[in-house]
C-alpha cells in the first residue's frame, strides 16, 4: 500500500514539473539595432538623446511569447492625461510594431508628456512594456 501511495504521489507531483510557465518577451530596435531586450521582469527605461534623433529614425518592437496565439491584431499605445490611450501603431500578429521616433516626439509634445510609457495590446493582453525617456 505504501508503494502505491508513493507512486501516486510521484505521478501527481511529476505533472507539476512538466508544466511550463509562459514568458512574454519583447525586443526594441532603433534603426534595426536592438537597444533593449525585455521580459515581464525587466523595468529599465530606454533613454535616447533628442539631439541624436534624425528624420526617418524608426523604433521597432518585436513581441513574442511561447504559446500559440490566435490574436488578429497587435499594437502599441501610450497613456496621456486622464489615462487616455494614444495609439502609436498596430500590426497583424507576428509582425513587428514599428513607428517613426519623430512621431513619438510630436505626440509627447502635443500631449505635454514628460516620458512615454508604452503599452502593448492584442486580443489576450494589454500591459506596460517599457518607458522611453527623451533627454
Amino acid at each position: 500500500m505504501n508503494l502505491l501511495s508513493l507512486l501516486l504521489a510521484i505521478t501527481i507531483n511529476g505533472n507539476s514539473f512538466l508544466k511550463t510557465d509562459t514568458t512574454d518577451y519583447w525586443h526594441v530596435a532603433y534603426n534595426s539595432k536592438i537597444i533593449a531586450r525585455y521580459t515581464a521582469f525587466d523595468k529599465a527605461p530606454i533613454r535616447i538623446k533628442k539631439s541624436a534623433v534624425k528624420d526617418g529614425d524608426i523604433l521597432l518592437v518585436t513581441y513574442g511569447d511561447d504559446t500559440p496565439g490566435d490574436a488578429q491584431h497587435t499594437g502599441l499605445y501610450i497613456l496621456g492625461a486622464n489615462k487616455k490611450r494614444i495609439m502609436i501603431t498596430t500590426a497583424k500578429e507576428g509582425e513587428p510594431l514599428k513607428f517613426y521616433l519623430n512621431y513619438a516626439l510630436a505626440t509627447q509634445k502635443q500631449y505635454h508628456l514628460k516620458d512615454l510609457d508604452f503599452f502593448y495590446f492584442d486580443d489576450k493582453r494589454d500591459h506596460f512594456i517599457f518607458k522611453l525617456i527623451i533627454q
